[in-house]
């Protein structure tokens, strides 16, 4: 017997599950009824399961056919997108942008970088993805996207090409009611005997501040460790303790429970930009890379860059 599982297969599968009944299922695909009874006796035959129980004239689906729906469904929303994307090609309508970038950059300054730019480039299809700094530079490098924003100085690493956009200054995030949101600003001594969200070991902004709070020979009580920036502030505002943080994603933050106050001395937080040697995206490229650059600088107070 064919084991093989087609298109209509899995459009039949998903109508019924979705319509609850071979009538309705069979009216959104433009079929008749036994067509989808077949359709869905063959699938059910193919991956070797039953998928469907009849109580009382009616199909119930079984527990793995809820368990397959979320992979039907997303495989044919894939079929979907490369359909559109296909014609859109052959009609010259399409280009593609592909961007990557760290979690405190993706989701601070590009979601409006990328709406204007798409309001001017209509026909441009983005697709941003967010991955750790180390996570992006491997896509750009590898040419799976066309332009990467990370939290890394180029002194920091081999790839070559990465541009800094600016250089701000980590902040501190303080629950709105504790005595030390009132501060302009924060040092090391002011963190004794009070409770901290930190950056996990291996980030290299951690390693920074940890050689700073050794040179002034403070003792931080690390209760919890985090590598996302927001997250960080999710756990201040919840009453963890106090974080030092990047100050994009300070930013993003409109909550009225969490402040955030300078660091002292200054510890440094770069922001970069590498493009990838493919060139597809040539024209469309440089309107996007501008407006990144103008967006990272008016989101960023002045007072929080070097």
């Amino acid at each position: 017997m064919d084991k093989k599982i087609t298109l209509r297969h899995l459009e039949a599968f998903r109508a019924l599950m979705l319509r609850r009944s071979v009538t309705a299922a069979a009216q959104s695909l433009e079929v008749t009824q036994p067509v989808v009874t077949r359709l869905i006796a063959e699938f059910e035959a193919r991956i070797g399961m039953p998928l469907f129980e009849r109580v009382k004239s009616r199909l119930q689906p079984t527990s793995a056919a809820t368990l397959l729906l979320e992979d039907v469904h997303q495989a044919l929303m894939g079929i979907e997108r490369i359909r559109n994307i296909s014609e859109n090609v052959r009609f010259r309508r399409l280009q593609r942008l592909e961007v990557t970038a760290a979690p405190a950059m993706a989701t601070s300054f590009l979601p409006s970088a990328i709406a204007k730019f798409s309001a001017q480039f209509p026909e441009t299809l983005v697709t941003l993805h967010m991955q750790a700094s180390p996570a992006a530079l491997d896509m750009v490098q590898a040419e799976r996207c066309d332009i990467g924003f990370v939290m890394l100085s180029p002194d920091h690493t081999r790839f070559k090409g990465l541009e800094t956009l600016v250089i701000g200054k980590l902040v501190v995030a303080v629950p709105a009611g504790h005595p030390l949101a009132r501060r302009s600003s924060l040092s090391p001594v002011d963190f004794v005997d009070e409770p901290l969200v930190s950056l996990p070991t291996m980030m290299e902004t951690r390693t920074k501040l940890d050689s700073l709070f050794l040179v002034n020979r403070v003792q931080r009580r690390v209760n919890i460790e985090t590598q996302i920036s927001y997250a960080a502030i999710k756990l201040v505002e919840a009453g963890a303790g106090l974080a030092i943080i990047d100050p994009l994603t300070a930013c993003s933050y409109h909550g009225p429970d969490v402040k955030f106050v300078l660091f002292e001395p200054a510890v440094p937080c770069e922001y970069s930009m590498v493009v990838s040697n493919r060139h597809e995206s040539t024209l469309v490229l440089k309107p996007f890379i501008d407006l990144a650059k103008a967006e990272i600088k008016r989101m960023l107070p002045k007072r929080w860059i070097l």
